[in-house]
């Protein structure tokens, strides 16, 4: 039922519900205002309908209720004291004030101007009429209630159908994939072998960056750990083992070529999301098991092997157990909130990574993922490998170095070698700046910048091998984005065994050194002075006694090495 209010009324109630509230108090003052709401409504009714004003069982009922002590108040509705009697405010008649007049009626006379601040229409043409069905007057009629239901409806919300398939669902055939036919079945499995094996430009190479004898080694993993689950289309043995060669070879694309998971239904007959799933979870598992591919010599045998390479002909760099750097890879999903801490001298935004590598391009140690505003010197003291060099038993290894007369020396613990952006410590060397070529400290520079170069190698191969590294990661989470380098660099040791090592026929060459390599990556910062922290000062006196030793050792290793080439 609608019911019209005029100005008035709103303005009684509104006052009364108030001063109860105000005088009575909280719980008192709405019992208060709930009586004189009850009685405004029946007065308003009462206007309506006469008959409707008389006296009902709600009088007799919300009359011991309470015991209203405003029973002569001055704002009762029924009172004969009601200070509105004389209201100039007050309309005689139910007009209703929003409406317009209809046919039978003529519209009223114009009149003087008053302070009537209800004049016109109070809320701007909006019918608020608070006894409609809606609870603003029908402003949010069909809006559900506190339970869930719109306002006078039965609870149940009306669901729309769906509508039905244009084309009914297929369940695609693995056995019909492009893949399956170009390189996995029968017939052509064997040349996939072959030319994946001894070709890394084949088209195998290309699509999946491994030769297909490393995709059966995953495969099997994968199968014999029960991370691949047969399902209710694929359950045979011969099936089962083609989807898991087409998921792993699916997320080997993807790390391989960049490509979309969208993009890989086409060749596999996979759907999409089975594809991103697998990815995530091939992630997941490869990264749990990184210790068994990307780990620092464990044993004195195995570190006495990595530094025989250094410390042989042509290097000539005993006691050195590998080079390192820091790699930036753009971040392309970077967060907004993450920007400023990622966007560094690249531009744009990267995140880092501090690589070890050895000597026939091993990856021997990964940092954890570092913001790219980071600078080397910041990175080195959070690499927990770095750690466990500088204060492990790597720290008492002994090893023997020649002076200038030629007398052999003993210098104790392993170090790395670096570029010039690094801490003074006797762990990190790195070459000397701004020594002429023709020095012994400048020689020493020279060589030391070529060989540093084996790390630099390492990067190019990871990011010519896996373009998810060049191009940009794509995913949010950074976690997946340290997930993705971390696995790459596992899949990079697991291709050494195919890739051309340093004595085969053709040796990779390591390129003329620069002379300019050496360089500070913020700027050279001044000497700190001896009174200040000793335990650096300590540090930087022994890495500069370590570094003169070691550019002795090389001119001393390379004259007798030319003598002996002349010699008969």
């Amino acid at each position: 039922m609608r019911l019209d209010l005029d100005p008035s009324d709103w303005l009684r109630l509104r006052l009364g519900m108030d001063f109860g509230r105000g005088v009575v108090g909280s719980a008192a003052g709405d019992d208060w205002a709930a009586v004189q709401a009850a009685r405004l409504d029946r007065d308003l009714l009462g206007r309506r309908n006469p008959a409707a004003s008389a006296p009902t069982n709600d009088d007799a009922r919300l009359g011991p209720i309470f015991n209203d002590p405003f029973s002569s108040d001055p704002f009762s509705l029924d009172s004969a004291s009601d200070p509105f009697s004389s209201d100039p405010f007050k309309v005689d008649s139910i007009i209703d004030p929003f409406s317009a007049p209809t046919a039978n009626e003529s519209p009223a006379p114009a009149s003087a101007p008053s302070n009537d601040p209800f004049a016109g229409d109070p809320f701007g043409g909006l019918d608020l009429d608070p006894f409609d069905d809606g609870p603003l007057g029908g402003l949010y009629d069909g809006v559900g209630d506190l339970d869930g239901a719109g306002v006078g409806g039965s609870g149940e919300t009306e669901r729309r159908e769906r509508s039905p398939n244009l084309f009914p669902y297929e369940f695609f055939d693995v056995f019909k994939a492009n893949w399956y036919t170009e390189f996995l079945q029968p017939s052509v499995r064997e040349r996939t072998y072959a030319l994946s094996s001894r070709d890394r430009d084949s088209d195998f190479r290309s699509y999946f960056r491994v030769p297909l004898t490393k995709v059966d080694e995953l495969v099997g993993l994968f199968l014999r750990e029960g991370w691949i689950a047969p399902t209710k289309h694929c359950k045979e043995g011969d099936r089962l083992k083609l989807k898991a060669e087409l998921l792993i070879m699916g997320a080997l694309n993807v790390l391989g070529n960049h490509t979309p998971f969208r993009q890989l239904k086409a060749n596999t007959q996979i759907c999409r999301s089975d594809h991103q799933n697998f990815f995530h979870l091939f992630l997941d598992k490869m990264y749990a098991r990184r210790e068994e591919y990307i780990f620092y010599p464990r044993t004195p045998d195995e570190l006495r092997a990595v530094m025989k390479r250094y410390a042989d002909s042509p290097v000539h760099l005993p006691g050195n157990g590998g080079s390192i750097d820091v790699v930036h890879l753009k971040w392309s999903n970077c967060p907004a909130g993450d920007m400023n801490r990622c966007v560094g001298k690249e531009g744009y935004p990267t995140l880092a990574f501090e690589v070890i590598s050895g000597y026939d391009r091993e990856i021997m140690g990964v940092s954890s993922v570092q913001f790219g505003t980071r600078n080397d010197k910041h990175i080195v003291r959070l690499d927990e490998t770095v750690d466990k060099i500088c204060n492990g038993w790597y720290n008492t290894v002994e090893w023997e170095y020649y002076d200038v007369q030629g007398r052999v020396h003993t210098d104790v613990g392993v170090y790395l070698i670096c570029d010039g952006g690094y801490l003074r410590w006797p762990t990190l060397i790195c070459p000397y700046k701004g020594e002429p070529v023709t020095s012994t400290k400048g020689h020493f520079s020279s060589h030391l910048e070529s060989i540093r170069k084996d790390v630099e190698c390492v990067f190019g191969i990871l990011k010519k091998r896996w373009k998810i590294l060049e191009y940009g990661i794509r995913f949010r989470d950074i976690e997946v984005v340290e997930k993705v380098f971390v696995v790459c660099c596992m899949l990079h040791n697991m291709m050494l065994t195919e890739m051309e090592t340093r004595d085969s026929q053709h040796r990779v060459g390591r390129g003329a050194p620069n002379a300019g390599d050496a360089i500070w990556l913020e700027g050279e910062r001044p000497t700190p002075p001896f009174g200040g922290n000793r335990s650096d000062h300590r540090l930087a006196m022994e890495w500069g006694k370590r570094r003169k030793a070691l550019a002795a050792h090389l001119e001393y290793s390379k004259a007798a090495e030319k003598r002996r080439r002349v010699t008969p």
